[in-house]
């Protein structure tokens, strides 16, 4: 059962509340407008008809019609004020409804009180006429709120049955009488409409939740779709780009081969162990590739385990500066890796931990011009753990292609594009790896500035579970 907006139930939609008191302040200019013309015409038809209705002082009718514009300008006051209702201003718009009615109602019995002539039945007939017609009106245009709507009928009805009560006149008591019946039957008559009301707002508002459901469902299936489309075109890039990264290592691995088998350069050269560093390059570079590949398979099945062990990031920092010096010195490159005071050992597997370091710096001596700077740091996170970075002095990346870099099979022009080669499988692997760690990894870059990628280990114990990239 709705409530009231006088003792809302938690369980209950505060559209109702504000639904019920729009409907009061959209009946308003109907009181506006009406309730002093419906006076006046009273007045006029009184007025025209002395000898049957009675003779009424100049005093009486001023009473009488200003008390209808004081309640008129009240109304008037309140719908400006509550045009629009804002869910903070629920309690203000009623509570200055009730007190509106309040004045309305007793408008209404100012208006009986001064037409009403002791004794004369024409007379008191269209007074209680007119107050039976204040009643119903007041019951198709307040019954929504029942304070209001009770305010209206007490203060209209009190004083005339105090009036009616103090008359002398026989049918002034048979009015009196018979009121009781007529206000019981507009109050049953209101609260009916009410029940009408609430079914009302109970339709509307079950299609609006309908609608916004159907148009919530609707743009996850346009974002789903967008998302099946963006992988089926990374994956199409993707076996483009991995028919090349595999071609030429296996090129190179049957050419070279051939070329030892077949002796086609004579007998003993001493090129064949030149050839054989090259196949066995080749070979590690295919096996790198297709690792990775598996990898990222695994950790979007959810097979990928780890085997965390406490780690001290230094001795991983260490083992990393160890491979890539040479590389960097090929690239005339500078890289300072830094272990700074306070960084705590963390719960981690060992080989994944350095292979996320690997992977981000063989991005950034990839994407970092000649003379450039790599920094990679391990500090104590904000957050109670490791928190790892590196950051180049490379052309850095667009805001808006930042999201895709964590994306499997997604390489990314202006930095992760094609002429510097790779499978764009090295960051997906990156997150992948934090996320088996109960970590994650983000990056921050700037056209023309540079790029750092930040991965965030917590503290603790990590489950040795699996775990999905996804997750």
């Amino acid at each position: 059962m709705m409530t009231d907006c006088a003792a809302q139930q938690p369980q209950e939609d505060p559209r109702y509340c504000l639904a019920r008191l729009k409907i009061i302040i959209d009946t308003l200019p109907v009181t506006i407008l009406l309730n002093p013309v419906a006076v006046l015409l009273t007045v006029f038809a009184m007025w025209l008809g002395q000898t049957d209705f009675g003779l009424h002082s100049k005093t009486r009718i001023a009473a009488a019609v200003g008390a209808q514009i004081i309640a008129s300008f009240a109304a008037f006051v309140v719908r400006e004020r509550h045009r629009v209702i804002r869910p903070d201003g629920v309690a203000q718009a009623r509570r200055e409804l009730i007190l509106m009615q309040g004045v309305i109602g007793s408008a209404w019995a100012a208006v009986g009180w001064a037409l009403w002539i002791d004794g004369n039945g024409a007379n008191n007939g269209l007074v209680a006429i007119l107050l039976v017609m204040s009643l119903w009106a007041l019951a198709l245009t307040r019954c929504a709120v029942r304070m209001v709507f009770f305010t209206g009928i007490f203060t209209a009805v009190a004083p005339m049955i105090v009036r009616m009560g103090t008359s002398g006149d026989v049918l002034a008591h048979v009015f009196l009488a018979l009121l009781p019946i007529v206000v019981g039957y507009v109050a049953f008559s209101g609260m009916a409409a009410r029940s009408r009301v609430d079914e009302m707002l109970q339709a509307r508002f079950a299609l609006e939740d309908l609608s916004a459901e159907l148009a919530a469902a609707r743009d996850e299936a346009v974002e789903k779709r967008k998302e099946a489309e963006n992988a089926n075109a990374s994956k199409s890039a993707f076996l483009a780009n991995m028919s090349h990264e595999l071609r030429t290592p296996l090129n190179a691995i049957i050419g070279f081969s051939e070329i030892i088998a077949t002796q086609a350069l004579g007998p003993h050269n001493e090129r064949y162990p030149e050839y054989a560093g090259d196949i066995r390059n080749s070979g590690t570079h295919l096996l790198t590739l297709i690792n990775e590949i598996l990898d990222i398979a695994k950790i979007e099945a959810g097979k990928m385990e780890i085997a965390p062990r406490p780690l001290d990031p230094e001795s991983a920092l260490d083992a990393v500066e160890r491979i890539m010096t040479i590389r960097c010195l090929e690239n005339n490159l500078t890289a300072v890796y830094t272990v700074k005071p306070g960084t705590p050992m963390i719960m981690a597997d060992e080989r994944a931990f350095r292979q996320i370091v690997l992977n981000l710096v063989s991005n950034a001596v990839k994407f970092t011009p000649s003379g450039g700077r790599i920094n990679i740091t391990c500090e104590p996170a904000e957050e109670e753990g490791l928190l790892l970075s590196v950051s180049d002095t490379g052309q850095g990346i667009p805001a808006e292609k930042l999201a895709q870099l964590f994306q499997p099979f997604s390489q990314v022009d202006n930095r992760f594009d094609h002429h510097h080669g790779g499978t764009g499988l090295g960051l997906a692997l990156v997150q992948g790896l934090a996320k088996l760690h109960h970590g994650r990894a983000w990056i921050e870059s700037e056209l023309a500035q540079g790029t750092t990628v930040y991965v965030y280990f917590p503290l603790g114990t990590v489950k040795q579970a699996l775990t999905t990239a996804a997750e």
